[in-house]
């Protein structure tokens, strides 16, 4: 449906992207992953010609779209786009929203309109609120609104630009769930996501992008599990950590906790297993802030959702932080029976290392 070739784009004569190709094939869902900067987004609206590229081409059904005879409007009818701000038309009510441009754009019969944006709104569970303004919506509901908005122009292609970023944790699976629905259903899509479980999960392929330009590309299993560049399985590991620098000063017992259970969520953690993540802290981290000591937290969630590994980096203590007198010898007892193991050691660095199987 959608082929790239050799496709660069530079800002300010910094180049982003250079010699991209890649297919986009009917019934593909393509996640496209990267860290901050390199180019995610800007790809995708490439796709759209929200952002033109200097060099190459982007055919679809056998024309290239840049050529300057392209009927821009009429292109973007067939490839829909989300964005993560939503992007809604904040005097309209969501009813007003999803008919504005069939009627408008298309010159679709308002009656029309109106069945098929209820038919719709129905599909991603909003249509109890088509009267709602958009400032008495939960972000997850604009979004699903934003989604709706998409489909009535009946795209062949959607592209899905961070679709959860703007989200509160707790709304991030309802929208998720929508996607995940309309690709089940055989939506061609084509994702920028930093969400991994979510991208693992929907995509049928997935591309990395680093050093301005495809570094690794394939099946979504492949890539996940066994990708075969250094890179990859670099960006991929630290996709799975949280990762937080912790004192005294600056330490927030319950936010700690609550967003690594957050975090964790994604990766299968259960309830049994946020006890023991909580007795860790109680037994042993806590103890060791108050006396001022400073740690380097990182927690490294399984793809099994069993064996979850949480690190503590001390580098200030000169001796094994588990025999120390403040440490509750009862209480680091208890702990052994709530995880499946507890153990400390120097690391390359010469600082003690606690690292805690959940």
């Amino acid at each position: 449906m959608i082929e790239v070739k050799n496709l660069k784009k530079s800002f300010d004569g910094n180049t982003i992207l250079q010699n991209v190709n890649f297919t986009v094939n009917k019934g593909d869902s393509i996640a496209i992953i990267g860290g901050s900067g390199c180019g995610k987004s800007t790809l995708l609206r490439c796709l759209n010609l929200l952002t033109v590229p200097e060099e190459g081409e982007i055919i679809f059904d056998n024309q290239n779209i840049l050529d300057k005879e392209t009927d821009i409007d009429a292109y973007r009818q067939r490839v829909g786009m989300v964005f993560q701000h939503f992007n809604l038309f904040e005097h309209l009510n969501v009813l007003e929203n999803m008919i504005l441009v069939p009627i408008k754009v298309l010159k679709m019969d308002q009656a029309e309109a109106i069945q098929k944006a209820e038919k719709i709104l129905d599909r991603v569970g909003m249509l109890n609120r088509k009267y709602r303004m958009p400032g008495a919506l939960s972000g997850g509901q604009k979004q699903r609104v934003a989604i709706a908005r998409a489909l009535m122009m009946e795209p062949d292609v959607m592209l899905f630009d961070e679709p959860t970023s703007a989200l509160d944790p707790n709304m991030v699976d309802e929208v998720e769930s929508v996607i995940k629905d309309l690709i089940d259903n055989g939506m061609t899509a084509v994702i920028v996501t930093h969400e991994m479980r979510f991208a693992e999960k929907i995509s049928n392929r997935t591309i990395f992008l680093a050093e301005q330009g495809i570094y690794e590309e394939g099946p979504s299993e492949q890539i996940f599990n066994s990708p075969k560049r250094e890179l990859t399985k670099q960006f991929i590991y630290r996709a799975r950590m949280y990762s937080s620098d912790l004192s005294k000063d600056t330490i927030d017992y319950y936010s700690l906790l609550s967003e690594i259970r957050g975090f964790a969520a994604n990766y299968g953690f259960s309830e049994a297993q946020f006890g023991g993540l909580r007795s860790v802290f109680d037994e042993i981290l806590m103890p060791l802030i108050n006396l001022d000591y400073a740690c380097t937290l990182q927690f490294v969630a399984s793809e099994t959702g069993d064996g979850h590994k949480l690190s503590m980096i001390f580098p200030d203590i000169k001796s094994d932080p588990l025999t120390m007198e403040v440490l509750d010898a009862i209480g680091l007892k208890l702990l052994k029976s709530y995880v499946k193991d507890v153990s400390s050691e120097t690391n390359s660095d010469a600082q003690w290392e606690v690292s805690v199987i959940i």
